[in-house]
């Protein structure tokens, strides 16, 4: 009987980047799952928080290495300059390995909840090389309070599905 794989995300504060500015701020793993079920695992890495120039929330840059070391060797430093299969909207990368985590703040959190909405602290995207070519893939992580770490999901970024949510939200008034 085959066992259905499923996509994980997890982070832990890195007690030794206090110390050390070029070491990572967070790490962690990551496992995706392809188009075909084939799952694929990642090192995690991500330094920030930095402040975002647009005024929206913190980020941290997001370092996604394979752990096949023939997948690792075939990402490694590579730039894309044509357009990925999912790629989403408003958001480009271009360095295979690479992404932004965004960190939502307390507040946000506790609003959403007061909505009936569980939010993830940290959520979103990275460019890596699959089997079946380069993917988008968005990534969340809630705290997890009784183990002190973050998890969450690393899936395959849904066009379909990421329009349909924008389409239901209610659009803002300017002015």
């Amino acid at each position: 009987m085959t066992q259905k794989a499923f996509s994980d995300f997890t982070l832990n504060f890195n007690t030794g980047a206090r110390a050390n500015d070029k070491a990572p701020t967070l790490k962690g793993k990551a496992r995706v799952i392809d188009a075909d079920g084939t799952a694929i695992e990642f090192e995690a890495a991500a330094w920030g928080p930095n402040a975002a120039q647009s005024g929206g929330p913190d980020f941290y840059n997001l370092s996604l290495t394979p752990k096949d070391a023939a997948l690792a060797a075939r990402q490694l430093k590579t730039e894309l300059n044509e357009p990925v299969l999912n790629a989403i909207e408003g958001f480009e990368l271009t360095k295979l390995g690479s992404g932004r985590l965004f960190e939502r703040a307390q507040g946000d959190i506790d609003k959403g909840k007061s909505g009936g909405k569980a939010l993830p602290r940290f959520y979103g995207h990275a460019l890596v090389l699959l089997p079946s070519g380069p993917r988008y893939i968005d990534l969340s992580a809630w705290h997890r309070s009784e183990h002190n770490f973050y998890s969450g999901n690393a899936v395959l970024h849904d066009r379909s599905a990421a329009a349909a949510a924008r389409a239901s939200k209610p659009q803002r008034q300017l002015g």
